[in-house]
């Protein structure tokens, strides 16, 4: 009996560190998700962007204003440095004069050390058809009505333009979906100027939408040569689709 008192002694003075050990590692391994906030801001040609007020120039040669612009974005995936992606299959709607739909909050956001973020610009296949989103007044408002097409607007971008500006002003509406058989949403990827590593908190990642981008880079869109309804225009989709992949920047990810 006397030999097993000193064990005994001995257990109950190992169990602290044991439990210290375990507790430690269990806090170690339950890191806290993140909250992400998805900002999307706009210019023009590095201009703030003001309805219905500045004429800003063209590649085309037409100088422009901006009266509306409303469009979606969606299936949105964080990636780290291995390839996993933390993936929100959501579509957020987008319309600058509703401040209130500038933010898109993501939860949930798993610790880890990102390298950048992609989204579609639009809809893709499986949500670009008829009822794929809520039946909102919003998104019916978003409806695309060409006959023996379905789903949604990806974006309507609608002003007018002064023709070569000689004081000829005509509307212009860049209304951009679905034609037919042709998907023309937009693949962004925008990689991080350096790894960031979220576990815990706020964060916030701001996008700028550059709307001279859509006109100019890489193909000269000339508001002249496709007039003022294109959505039946396949052309003009195409090349609105390629313009399209360097609208958008990173302007901030950072640590709310």
């Amino acid at each position: 009996m006397a030999k097993t008192v000193p064990l005994f002694r001995k257990a109950l003075l190992a169990l602290p560190f044991a439990l210290l050990l375990f507790y430690g590692c269990e806090k170690e391994e339950k890191a806290a998700d993140s909250i992400v906030h998805l900002n999307f801001d706009h210019t023009v040609g590095g201009l703030e962007l003001k309805l219905n007020d500045t004429w800003y120039p063209s590649a085309a040669g037409h100088p422009f204003q901006v009266a509306r612009l409303k469009y979606y974005a969606s299936n949105f995936a964080l990636e780290n440095a291995a390839g996993e992606r933390f993936e929100l299959r959501q579509a957020h709607y987008r319309d600058v004069e509703q401040p209130e739909t500038r933010t898109l909050e993501w939860q949930g956001v798993p610790p880890g050390e990102y390298t950048g973020i992609s989204f579609v610009f639009g809809l893709d296949e499986a949500a670009n058809v008829d009822g794929g989103l809520p039946n909102t007044t919003t998104n019916i408002n978003m409806e695309w009505p060409l006959p023996g097409d379905q789903g949604y607007h990806y974006m309507k971008f609608e002003g007018r333009y002064d023709l070569n500006g000689a004081g000829v002003v005509k509307p212009f509406n860049l209304h951009t979906g679905a034609t037919g058989n042709n998907q023309n949403y937009v693949r962004v990827n925008l990689p991080f100027h350096h790894p960031v590593k979220m576990s815990g908190g706020a964060w916030q990642i701001c996008f700028s939408m550059d709307l001279n981008e859509w006109l100019q880079n890489p193909h000269t869109y000339d508001f002249e040569t496709f007039g003022p309804m294109i959505m039946a225009n396949q052309n003009a989709q195409q090349l609105l689709k390629e313009n399209g992949a360097s609208v958008f920047s990173l302007s901030t990810v950072e640590k709310e």
